[in-house]
Formats: structure tokens, C-alpha cells, sequence
């Protein structure tokens, strides 16, 4: 399972942001709804949560990337802890 940049946040126009930080790394826990990272668009930062409790299998994006809507920052293994 992906965990992936939230696509609604300005559904009306494209837009990029950067990722700030990520709070996990590889094999490490999560719940679900934890924030794993933050994006910053357009000076707001945006929390990115976990959608499934399980373990993280790869982080595909580091700080200071550009992201897109929709696009993968980790890898998640559901139901893993």
C-alpha cells in the first residue's frame, strides 16, 4: 500500500509542493491517522497521515523534494506490527 500526497487539498488548480519532513523510516510502526510527513504549499503546510496501521517498507521521497497531488512518498506493509 502507497501512502501518497492528499489530491484534494486545492482540487480546482494543479500545484506542487515540498516535502519538509518525514517522521518515520523504513521498518518502523505506524498507526493509522499518524502523521508520517509534511508538505508545504504555497507557505501552508499540509500533514500527510497514514492511512492503515502496519510497518513502513520504503520511503520513495526524502526532504526536499517536489511533490504532486497523488504522488507515493512511502511504501506500507498493512497489518505488519
Amino acid at each position: 500500500m502507497e501512502v501518497r500526497v492528499p489530491e484534494d487539498l486545492w482540487p480546482t488548480r494543479p500545484w506542487e509542493g515540498r516535502l519538509v519532513a518525514v517522521h518515520v523510516g523504513e521498518g518502523d510502526c505506524v498507526e493509522r491517522g499518524q502523521v508520517v510527513a509534511e508538505v508545504e504549499v504555497e507557505k501552508a503546510v499540509i500533514e500527510v497521515t497514514c492511512p492503515s496501521r502496519g510497518r513502513i517498507v520504503k520511503v520513495l521521497a526524502r526532504p526536499g523534494d517536489r511533490v504532486r497531488p497523488g504522488q507515493p512518498l512511502l511504501l506500507l506493509e498493512p497489518g505488519a506490527c
